[in-house]
Order: C-alpha cells, then structure tokens, then sequence
C-alpha cells in the first residue's frame, strides 16, 4: 500500500484518528509506504486494495501488533485529548477507546458468547458471581446496534456471522470509540455481509 489513503467528510467534526507516514517494510518488501489516513467521528471509512496491498499490516499498526519502522500514529483518547499511541502496545490502543475485529476471530470456542466478551474485563471470580450488570450492558448494547445473537450459546455452536458479532460487541462492552473491521466481509455469505452494512450505517 502506497501513497495516501484519506477520509471524506463534510463538515469538521471530532478528529479520532491520524496515521501520517507510515512505513512498514518486512525484509526487501514494502507493505506500507509513507500511508496518511485521518478518521472522524462518525465516519465510515474503507481501505480498498487487492491481497497483499498493506491493508491487514496498517491495521495491526494502528492496533499495537506491528510497529512501524516510520511515522506515527495520533489518537484522541477517551478524555478528549489528542496524543500519539504508543508503538507496539495492543493494550495501550483499547485504553485510547480503539476495538479491532480480526478476519480470523480471537474467540474460545467452547465458552458462551457472554463470555468470550468480559473475559478479561474483571477477575473471574467477580464474574462468575455476579453476570447481571454486564447482561445489561450488553442488552442495551444489543437493543441500540442491531447485533442481536444468544450469547448463553457456547461459540461453536454460533454461524460466522453471529461469531463476528460476538467480536463486535466485545469491542463495544470495552467501551470503543474506533472500530476497526479487518476483512469484514470475507467469511460472509452475501445475506450476512448485507447484514452487517446496514448495523454500520
């Protein structure tokens, strides 16, 4: 991926976003060159290039996976202050309100939905005592998104759709003010992508 990748918008609303400069090379190949792209709140905004374009290596930038061998990456935290994220720290970007949903789901199969989401979120013995403050964030989360799946159902028992929905509203139950979709669609059928499209306007 090369040259810059930016957003559209009308008005100027809040900034969330700013990648400027990115680099990223693997050996002799170049996976990202010099890439620019900003993000405003309540922006929907697409990277669109073939396979091996640099799309999937930007994200895990932007996320802490990777870092970069050049530029920067600039976020409004949840406090409303605009600073750099700090390189090569997944923690630091779910702090700074960034969720990011894989193309390959980081889920436990053999737990439920409810809770491949607060896992990690409290200590486990808070959890499994007391469930009814989170099954009401997340039913109002459910009610205000559209993404409705059973979340007492053991993962692998769930369609990929509703599996990337679980993913969704763990990013959402973490509070994420940047969702960021790596390869949405790709496991899709046509019904389920369509699905999806219409939860994100």
């Amino acid at each position: 991926m090369s040259s810059a990748a930016h957003s559209s918008h009308k008005t100027s609303p809040e900034l969330l976003l700013q990648l400027a400069g990115i680099t990223k090379k693997f050996g002799p190949l170049i996976a990202n060159d010099a890439i620019d792209l900003t993000v405003h709140k309540g922006e929907i905004v697409a990277l669109l290039g073939e396979n091996g374009a640099g799309k999937t290596t930007l994200m895990n930038i932007l996320f802490g996976h990777y870092v970069a061998d050049e530029g920067t990456v600039t976020v409004t935290n949840r406090d409303g202050n605009l600073g750099q994220l700090e390189p090569g720290a997944p923690q630091a970007a779910l702090d700074a309100g960034i969720g990011m949903v894989h193309q390959h789901f980081t889920l436990a199969e053999n737990l439920s939905g409810l809770d491949n989401i607060v896992l990690g979120t409290e200590p486990i013995f808070r959890l499994r005592r007391d469930r009814t403050a989170a099954r009401t964030k997340l039913a109002d989360l459910m009610s205000g998104s559209g993404l409705n799946v059973d979340l007492d159902q053991p993962v692998h028992k769930l369609t990929v759709g509703e599996k990337q929905r679980v993913e969704i509203l763990k990013a959402l139950y973490r509070d994420a003010r940047l969702l960021v979709l790596d390869e949405p669609t790709a496991v899709l059928t046509p019904q389920e992508a369509d699905s999806l499209f219409v939860i994100l306007r």
